[in-house]
């Protein structure tokens, strides 16, 4: 059942898809490179290292990493096949077959996107609009199915969620933000 509203809500969307080229064209652009502004965000913190940014970078990475190594752990255990795969669809750009459930780019946009919100940085709001637009940009282009994004969302909020509440003020990794490396 949960299968069936997840493939009908796919399909709702992949209808729509090819009726407007820019929207087309906008999602290709946030399915594909934006996420590499996420990267361009990091190593700027980690240069400009002012109120605190080497630690920020540093939090924004673990949880990246955590978020992005647990969606491993899932595969594991939990192979969908790509829309691409299973159904004549409409496919904006191309993935290799393998598994569909949970989607990385929506883990790691989330993740590092919500990491940004916890910590107060300048324009997180536009960070967190991106990720979004990451997400449902998935679904757009034909590599994902909606269930798919969510399940990679909660992943990315909860990863995000556990390291900046419980994992960075762990005493080891507390110590090592004290190190002079992360301050001015």
């Amino acid at each position: 059942m949960i299968l069936e509203a997840d493939y009908n809500w796919f399909m709702f969307i992949n209808e729509i898809v090819t009726r407007y080229p820019f929207i087309d064209d906008f999602m290709i652009v946030f399915a594909e490179y934006v996420q590499y502004a996420f990267v361009l965000l990091i190593i700027m913190l980690w240069w400009r290292n002012r109120n605190n940014d080497r630690v920020t970078a540093f939090q924004v990475l673990f949880a990246f990493t955590l978020s992005y190594s647990l969606n491993r752990l899932i595969e594991l255990f939990i192979y969908r096949e790509r829309p691409f795969i299973s159904h004549d669809i409409v496919q904006l750009v191309e993935h290799t077959a393998n598994s569909s459930f949970p989607s990385d780019h929506a883990s790691s946009a989330i993740s590092i996107a919500v990491t940004l919100l916890l910590v107060t940085i300048r324009f997180r709001y536009i960070w967190c609009l991106a990720a979004i637009l990451i997400t449902f940009s998935r679904v757009w282009v034909g590599v994902h199915y909606p269930l798919d994004v969510i399940a990679g969302a909660l992943n990315g909020i909860l990863i995000a969620l556990i390291t900046h509440f419980l994992l960075i003020r762990m005493k080891p990794i507390a110590h090592l933000l004290r190190r002079p490396i992360f301050h001015s």
